[in-house]
C-alpha cells in the first residue's frame, strides 16, 4: 500500500509541475494584436493625412520592422514617409488622391519577435472642398511592393528571440524538478519512518 501513495504522489507532482511548465510556456508565447485602426476597417472617411495603427503592445522598432503601405483604387501608393513608432501606436503619415476603396497592408514585429501582419480597406470620399489631385506613387515609401504583408527579414524578425518562451519553460521544468524532487524526499522521509 505504501508504494501506491508514493507513486500517486509522485504522479499528482509531476502533473503539476506540467501543467505549470506548460501554462507558462504559451502565456509567454503570445503575439500582439491589432486592436483598433484609424480608419477603421469598411468605414467611410472625407479626410486623412495618417493611418494609424495600435496594438495591444509596443512592436519592435528594428530598421524595416514595420511597415504601412496605403493602396489607392488606381493601384498606386498613397503613403508619404515610413511609419512611425510610439509606444502601441505605429503611424504613416497619408495624401490620399482620388475618392475609392483603399487597402491598408501592415507589418510590425510583435513585442515577443515575431513578425505579425494584415489588411484592410477604408472609403476614401472626400467633398468638393476637401478634394485633392495627389496622384500616388508607383513604388511604396517603405518595402518592396506587397512586402507588408510577408515576413521582415531574419535580423527584425529575431529581434526579440524567444526569450519569454523559453524563460517559460525555463521555469516550468525548474517546479517540475522542485515538485519531483520534493514528493521523492517526501516518500523517502515516510519510508524512513518505518
Amino acid at each position: 500500500m505504501r508504494i501506491r501513495t508514493r507513486l500517486t504522489a509522485l504522479a499528482a507532482a509531476l502533473g503539476v509541475g506540467v501543467v505549470l511548465a506548460t501554462a507558462g510556456a504559451s502565456a509567454a508565447s503570445a503575439h500582439d494584436t491589432l486592436e483598433q485602426t484609424d480608419p477603421a476597417a469598411n468605414s467611410t472617411v472625407k479626410t486623412l493625412d495618417a493611418v494609424t495603427l495600435t496594438f495591444s503592445a509596443d512592436p519592435l522598432g528594428a530598421d524595416g520592422a514595420a511597415v504601412i503601405q496605403v493602396i489607392g483604387p488606381d493601384k498606386k501608393y498613397y503613403e508619404t514617409a515610413c511609419p512611425d513608432l510610439n509606444g502601441p501606436a505605429v503611424s504613416s503619415p497619408v495624401t490620399p488622391g482620388a475618392a475609392g476603396t483603399y487597402e491598408v497592408l501592415w507589418r510590425v514585429v510583435s513585442s515577443d519577435g515575431h513578425p505579425i501582419s494584415g489588411s484592410y480597406t477604408f472609403t476614401y470620399a472626400p467633398d468638393g472642398s476637401t478634394a485633392t489631385t495627389t496622384t500616388g506613387s508607383a513604388a511604396p515609401k517603405c518595402g518592396p511592393a506587397g512586402s507588408a504583408t510577408t515576413a521582415p527579414d531574419a535580423p527584425a524578425a529575431t529581434a526579440g528571440g524567444d526569450s519569454g518562451l523559453w524563460i517559460g519553460l525555463g521555469i516550468g521544468t525548474v517546479v517540475l524538478v522542485g515538485v519531483g524532487v520534493g514528493a521523492w524526499a517526501l516518500a523517502r522521509g515516510r519510508k524512513n519512518e518505518d
